[in-house]
């Protein structure tokens, strides 16, 4: 496993010209929160190499009401984090309900981060969906 996303690397190799860095805590979460940022606004289907990358239509999710719907969107963005985010082990996703946000739907992502150098991190994301599908991954 590595701390940075291969692009990532490269990036950084071209502007520090080095390969013996380390890198601390904030970088590599900063680098998962983007990573699961274009993850989950990517839709099943667009992506040739692999066709169950990203997230669902939402239209497609079945149930009989809203909080059986949020629980299967949680079900499913627990079940994408992990194939395609290595550096996160142990993912727990937790619907939120919000009476302020009627117009959203937030869930808690909980992992461990399991950094090269042998450490792992426990973090605690925010993740937002808007109401025009957007999904947003905070701190």
């Amino acid at each position: 496993m590595h701390e940075e996303l291969l692009i990532e690397r490269i990036r950084n190799l071209e502007l520090k010209g080095s390969t013996g860095s380390e890198r601390n805590q904030p970088d590599v979460l900063r680098s998962i929160i983007n990573h699961l940022q274009r993850l989950l606004n990517t839709r099943q289907g667009s992506v040739p190499i692999a066709d169950d990358y990203g997230m669902p239509e939402f239209v497609n999710f079945q149930g009989g009401n809203f909080s059986e719907t949020a629980q299967n969107i949680a079900n499913e963005i627990g079940r994408i984090i992990p194939k395609y985010e290595p550096r996160l082990e142990g993912v727990r996703v937790t619907y939120v309900p919000d009476a302020s946000g009627f117009l959203s739907l937030q869930f808690k992502i909980q992992a461990d981060i399991v950094h090269v150098r042998g450490k792992t991190f426990s973090i605690e994301l925010k993740t937002t969906i808007n109401s025009d599908g957007k999904i947003n991954v905070t701190e």
